[in-house]
């Protein structure tokens, strides 16, 4: 039972005979825990989940309005009192991927409503590539019929909060710090971390997600903090600044290049050394594998002191340029390390709305699994549609390729399902992406016009090899002889 009765029998009887054979006893080794660190040992999700938790402050894979299967299931379910199973029939007359299409739909509708009514700028959410706020965040992928209490209580945590919208669907809300650094703790500390029985999806909301400031909410805190003497308010605001400084991400001017560093040089050393011009950030030294010595590193001969603030960088420049660290002489640079940073590429680009001239709509990344049928049952909700096209692969056989058009009869009708379905609508997995046609412009004159066009009037020019060319020179220059 003790630690030291098991150090007891291991010194006592390893090596002891027992019924003729000598005993070999070796100590066990800890079982790991699910706290162990995503490294080489780490399962594949460990890993996974690791890499999405770096990755969760960048916006290429943000979706504003997204909202969980499970969570649309089970919010049709509360709504049309009826059970989950009966929602997810796979029998029933009508396809089980049109239902839970539309039944998201139905729930991103009234999200947007729900928004409008609370001084919520849906402007802010056209546009993929929008500048985005440091101070307001989406939390998405709540489980359907999450309270707003719940979601103050995670979040408060982390900083004082302004306003808090759940809509009544309770699978998306928005939350608003009053700091910019305690939004970023936040963030941080609960990207991808699991609330109830989900994992919880952060994104940056859009610059100007409010109409109205949370003038009121600052009031408060302010109010508050009147109670204590002027001196001690000064002192908190100066401590705010110093840590909002300290939280921002650095900016141009406060990393210095060190170079000819001595190898045996530590980072403490470093540490050391510089802190005497002003408070550091961070403190690196460039290394490299050690060949003679797997695990271990080698020092590269230089390193990065990042400041705080620049006016400490400048003043290091000065002051500890040409100095000695174990026994090296130093040599200094102002670095663009830290504000120079590759950020992914959105996949996503500035959405151009077309003004709406026909009653044809273009219906794009269709899943190859989606029927005519099915595609009839999602869009004849919203009005009587003419006709339903789907091209096919070459030849006229297989699949269709993607994509497809649907006319209504009339543009009332047509613009209906166009502002109900382009916000976020899943099809077997897949959002739809829906644009006003051209007119005519999947006509088969229209493309008899562009393929005729393309091989006679303005087609690619034939190329010759450079052999043929010149065979025919020399041809010509024969004749003329």
């Amino acid at each position: 039972m003790m630690p030291e009765h098991a150090v007891q029998a291991y010194a006592e009887l390893d090596g002891s005979v027992f019924q003729g054979r000598m005993l070999h006893i070796l100590p066990s080794k800890e079982k790991k825990t699910e706290e162990t660190d995503a490294g080489d040992e780490a399962s594949y999700k460990k890993k996974k989940q690791a890499k999405d938790k770096a990755l969760s402050g960048s916006s290429h894979n943000w979706n504003a309005l997204f909202i969980g299967a499970n969570a649309v299931a089970d919010a049709m379910a509360e709504k049309y009192n009826t059970s989950k199973s009966d929602v997810l029939d796979p029998e029933s007359a009508n396809s089980l991927a049109v239902r839970m299409a539309l039944g998201e739909t139905q729930i991103v509708s009234e999200t947007r409503q729900f928004l409008v009514d609370n001084q919520v700028s849906l402007d802010a959410f056209s546009q993929a590539a929008a500048e985005r706020s440091k101070t307001v965040i989406l939390v998405k992928n709540l489980p359907a019929g999450t309270k707003q209490e719940e979601i103050r209580q995670v979040f408060s945590k982390n900083g004082q909060l302004g306003r808090v919208l759940l809509p009544q669907a309770g699978v998306t809300a928005i939350v608003e710090f009053l700091e910019q650094n305690e939004a970023k703790l936040a963030f941080r500390r609960l990207a991808y971390t699991k609330f109830q029985h989900v994992p919880l999806y952060l994104e940056w909301a859009p610059v100007g997600v409010f109409t109205t400031p949370a003038a009121e909410h600052k009031e408060t805190k302010l109010n508050l903090e009147q109670t204590s003497n002027d001196n001690e308010v000064t002192k908190e605001e100066d401590q705010m600044e110093v840590s909002d400084e300290s939280d921002d991400e650095p900016g141009p001017g406060c990393t210095l290049f060190v170079k000819n560093l001595n190898f045996e040089t530590t980072e403490e050393t470093l540490k050391e050394k510089f802190s005497t011009c002003g408070p550091l950030r961070n403190v690196s030294i460039s290394k490299k594998k050690d060949i003679k010595h797997p695990g271990q590193f080698l020092s590269m001969g230089y390193g990065f002191v990042e400041y705080k603030r620049p006016d400490d960088a400048q003043n290091a420049m000065k002051v500890l340029q040409h100095c000695t660290v174990d026994e090296h002489q130093l040599e200094l640079k102002l670095s663009n390390r830290a504000t120079v940073q590759v950020k992914p590429k959105s996949a996503k680009k500035k959405q151009v709305s077309k003004k709406q001239k026909t009653t044809k709509i273009l219906v794009r990344n269709l899943p190859f699994e989606a029927t005519r049928k099915e595609i009839q049952e999602l869009f004849s909700v919203f009005g009587e549609i003419k006709t339903i096209r789907l091209p096919k692969k070459a030849a006229g056989t297989g699949t269709h390729r993607g994509f497809g058009f649907v006319d209504f009869m009339t543009k009332p009708d047509a613009k209906r399902a166009f502002n109900a379905l382009c916000h976020s609508t899943h099809l077997y997995g897949r959002r739809l992406v829906l644009e006003w046609a051209d007119t005519d412009d999947d006509s088969i004159e229209a493309l008899r016009k562009k393929t005729a066009a393309h091989f006679h009037d303005g087609g690619p020019a034939k190329k010759f090899k450079k052999s043929t060319i010149m065979d025919d020179l020399l041809k010509a220059g024969e004749k003329d002889d």
